[in-house]
């Protein structure tokens, strides 16, 4: 009997769609891959995002149980209907075409529901694993503040939040690593100051010296998911809105913690902030002129002003 040509995939696509399976397809993650599986990985994710922009309605609630009563239907009719004898009839004379063509569309409508199920299942478990290592964060930052008159953590080895050279993006200098001052005192353990324990946070930036005391701070954003428009701009691309989502979740949203130790998922990185209630842009620190900036020179329109940086 003739088989069917199976279809071979090429070893190098191969290696990097295990790369993108491993990272949760996380566009950030070609970049950490070897050279030569970057550009069959960026093809893969082109492919799939056309796959993901693919117009469907959302199916209904009651799709999955009516699909597996159908099929629980059809096992009971033709367990009734078994004949034991040494010349068993085929499945197709059993069933019968129509009732084998049933059962496929509806193997084919659930497996159509539950693909998406699964991967909506496993974002929600990302989502919330990254929100428990914030809230273990806060508890470690509360607890860093408690010991030292109310201070959040500043690592001396880094100087300042501040840097004389205009080389390390404003001023900006891997911010998020006073946070691993956390860590190595035993305040909360490693996994506290990444997002499901890999990938990076963002740390607020004080823009004012009441901003350096969590006593002090009003409710607002200490820490978060990584900082995007940072991201880009240290690949050498200037986003052209900033107001993106965290590239932690696929851009879908970022887990924010707050002074008080609560974990909001945000979907956009604006929050009503300041005097009158003014928007303000977690990523970026708008100036005097109402110009939005990740320049730390910059000043700002008003001393609540929240920058996050990684």
């Amino acid at each position: 009997m003739n088989r069917p040509e199976e279809t071979k995939i090429d070893p190098v696509e191969a290696e990097a769609l295990d790369f993108l399976i491993a990272a949760e397809f996380d566009p950030t993650a070609v970049e950490r891959m070897p050279e030569h599986l970057r550009a069959n990985a960026r093809r893969l994710l082109g492919e799939l995002q056309h796959i993901n922009a693919y117009p469907i309605a959302p199916p209904s609630d009651s799709l999955i149980d009516a699909t597996l009563a159908r099929i629980a239907q059809e096992e009971r009719r033709q367990s009734q209907r078994m004949i034991f004898s040494n010349s068993q009839p085929s499945l197709r004379k059993r069933l019968g075409i129509p009732n084998i063509v049933a059962v496929a569309a509806m193997l084919i409508v659930a497996a159509g529901v539950a693909v998406p199920l699964t991967n909506q299942v496993r974002q929600s478990q990302s989502q919330l694993m990254c929100a428990n290592g914030l809230r273990s964060l806060g508890s470690g930052l509360s607890a860093y503040a408690a010991d030292n008159r109310g201070v959040l953590p500043m690592t001396a080895g880094l100087g300042s939040f501040l840097t004389d050279s205009t080389s390390n993006e404003s001023g900006i200098i891997e911010n998020a690593q006073h946070l691993d001052m956390l860590s190595k005192n035993g305040y909360c353990d490693a996994k506290c100051t990444r997002c499901n324990g890999s990938r990076n946070l963002s740390y607020r930036i004080p823009m004012h010296k009441s901003q350096t005391n969590l006593s002090s701070m009003q409710r607002s954003p200490v820490a978060a998911d990584a900082n995007p428009v940072q991201a880009m701009m240290r690949r050498g691309v200037m986003p052209v809105n900033f107001s993106m989502s965290s590239q932690n979740h696929a851009q879908r949203g970022q887990n924010a913690l707050f002074t008080d130790g609560s974990v909001i998922w945000m979907v956009t990185p604006n929050l009503s902030n300041g005097p009158r209630g003014l928007l303000d842009n977690i990523w970026v620190i708008r100036d005097k002129n109402s110009i939005e900036t990740i320049n730390l020179r910059a000043n700002p329109r008003h001393a609540l002003e929240i920058l996050l940086a990684n």
